[in-house]
């Protein structure tokens, strides 16, 4: 196995995305800086290459609100010597966490029991099978 480091320096390594990466990191902080803090905190610099800035934003209202400021911002980027020949918004929502919650809603034995008398006195409905599974599904 090869030492990671040695990876790292090789001149097809890691070390020719390093200038993006750090130019990325920094186009973040200004974009930071410049927004209010809860619209940044819902967006953020996806990509900046040719002069070209793509922004993800969380959500369509957040996509539509940085699209209202785009001639605002390109000229504050232009201010910090950032060359901007266009800005693109793209609604990216964030990662989700892939694990799916299992549902909480628990009854008692009791309750469940008491569902299932109920069934029995309403009149045949969507209502009525409904209650009666999930009824069911709790008196084990």
């Amino acid at each position: 196995m090869k030492n990671p480091y040695a990876f790292l320096n090789q001149p097809d390594g890691i070390a020719p995305l390093m200038p993006q990466a750090r130019r990325l990191i920094e186009l973040r902080e200004i974009l930071a800086a410049m927004l209010p803090e809860s619209l940044a905190r819902c967006c953020s610099i996806a990509n900046y290459k040719q002069g070209k800035v793509v922004v993800f934003a969380a959500n369509g209202a957040t996509a539509a609100k940085l699209k209202l400021m785009l001639p605002t911002l390109s000229e504050q980027l232009s201010k910090r010597g950032i060359e901007v020949t266009g800005l693109e918004v793209c609604v990216q929502p964030p990662a989700s966490d892939p694990q799916v919650a299992e549902k909480s809603a628990k009854i008692s034995q009791e309750t469940a029991w008491g569902l299932t008398r109920l069934c029995e006195q309403l009149p045949d409905s969507g209502l009525k099978i409904a209650l009666g599974k999930f009824a069911s599904r709790h008196r084990k």
